[in-house]
């Protein structure tokens, strides 16, 4: 099971987060399995509901790269026959 990402990795260097390009871009570079890629996009969103936003724009930023991420593991699942994630999480 991979292990918690490094948040940081998906930071620009004002401190806000990368865009939906940027992101499938590092996706790429980590190269995982369908299953461990899974197991990843769940950690990275848990992740990022947990990392800290300065500024009201890098909250914004955030958010917009969390429901990227949850659109990634949607398709995943989908693609995989599996159930969406819930908003109770």
């Amino acid at each position: 099971m991979p292990h918690m990402p490094d948040i940081n990795r998906f930071r620009t260097r004002e401190g806000g987060f990368v865009g939906p390009e940027e992101l499938h871009e590092l996706l790429l570079d980590a190269g995982y399995s369908a299953g461990d890629r899974e197991q990843y996009l769940k950690s990275l969103l848990t992740g990022l509901s947990q990392a800290e936003a300065e500024h009201a724009h890098h909250r914004e930023g955030r958010d917009a790269l969390m429901r990227e991420v949850e659109d990634i593991l949607s398709d995943e699942q989908d693609k995989q026959g599996n159930d969406r994630p819930s908003d109770e999480s």
